[in-house]
């Protein structure tokens, strides 16, 4: 935004061709690099986010005229979305201009794949509502400083959500299924910060969820890759992922655990989702007793887990031993009696 705002040049945004609609006659292009900035320029216009505690609106018309007039430089290439050659010129690009994580790079090969697509729906980056047509004229001279609700910015977000390779009844599957229990765990825990959601941090943790589900614990990121190369185009067991990890999802709502509690820690809400949805049983006890039971583990955490929990969390033996003592616990719950009432724990 200081850039823009002071006219110094702006690192290049790359599209290249999406698929050609015959029958509205309407054509759309992907990014290949430079989703984030225009991310940042479109939460900046739209007041979301602030230079310096300075909202766009709070600029003067001047400064507001100038900032929509600057040119973003676009090399727009002549290669398909689905072309193997992008993947190179991504690699090139990250190498040329500055590095992103290495969830960033995966997010970008592998946009289109399924089982990527299916980590976006849960970790919350795909939702339901597509765009008010007006929402994208705040940038208008005639309407700078028009407030827009926050249920038209986020669902503005999908249309950059959207790669062009994903065709029509694959997106309707996603955004039918978007904002499901999982998700909305993900978006309203304390888990992860702001921040964390823009450089996608929940992403590759949902990522590892769904690869744990249906692997078993490994060491580190190492089952992700290979998990979207052998799913990226046929998933089968994609309906099962997402009522699983939903159903869990739910289960952890019911737990009552506190907003202090130390499970909303990564490295132990991990091991708590991963237990509870691989282990059918664990998810038929009574939910409330087991967030007591976890609950009073954690007022007197083993050595061993502690350690476990703060060191190398990510190597396969501390989520082993996470899991062991945590399934443990949740295994000696009571059976859930059907005719209990069930507090009403579903985030709006």
């Amino acid at each position: 935004m200081d850039t823009i705002l002071n006219g110094y040049p702006f690192p290049q945004i790359f599209l290249a061709r999406g698929p050609i609609d015959l029958d509205s006659m309407t054509a759309s292009q992907a990014v290949v690099d430079g989703q984030q900035r225009l991310n940042t320029i479109l939460d900046f216009v739209g007041n979301k986010i602030d230079l310096n505690g300075s909202f766009f609106s709070d600029l003067s018309p001047k400064k507001r005229e100038e900032f929509l007039k600057y040119e973003v430089p676009v090399i727009d290439f002549d290669l398909d979305v689905g072309d193997p050659r992008l993947k190179e010129v991504f690699h090139r690009l990250n190498r040329t201009y500055y590095s992103l994580s290495s969830i960033e790079k995966l997010a970008s090969e592998y946009s289109a794949s399924d089982f990527m697509l299916l980590a976006r729906l849960l970790s919350g980056e795909i939702l339901r509502r597509e765009p008010d047509d007006e929402y994208f004229d705040i940038a208008d001279e005639d309407t700078v400083g028009v407030e827009v609700s926050e249920s038209s910015k986020s669902a503005a977000l999908n249309v950059f959500s959207r790669d062009p390779g994903i065709d029509d009844s694959n997106w309707r599957w996603l955004t039918e299924r978007a904002e499901g229990p999982f998700s909305n765990l993900i978006r309203q825990s304390e888990v992860f910060t702001s921040f964390e959601f823009d450089r996608k941090v929940p992403l590759m943790f949902t990522l590892n969820v769904m690869c744990t589900f249906l692997l078993g614990y490994y060491e580190r990121n190492d089952r992700v890759r290979k998990m979207l190369d052998e799913r990226s185009t046929s998933f089968p067991e994609r309906d099962e992922v997402l009522s699983t990890l939903d159903e869990t999802a739910q289960f952890i709502f019911s737990m009552m655990l506190p907003p202090a509690s130390p499970w909303w820690n990564k490295a132990n809400f991990f091991t708590v989702i991963s237990e509870l949805a691989r282990q059918p049983s664990l998810r038929q006890k009574d939910p409330v007793q087991s967030g007591y039971a976890l609950m009073d583990f954690a007022t007197n955490f083993p050595d061993d887990y502690i350690l476990a929990a703060r060191e190398a969390v990510s190597r396969k033996p501390q989520r082993e031993l996470r899991g062991r003592m945590v399934r443990s616990i949740l295994d000696g719950v009571s059976e859930q009696v059907e005719t209990a009432p069930k507090p009403n724990c579903i985030l709006d």
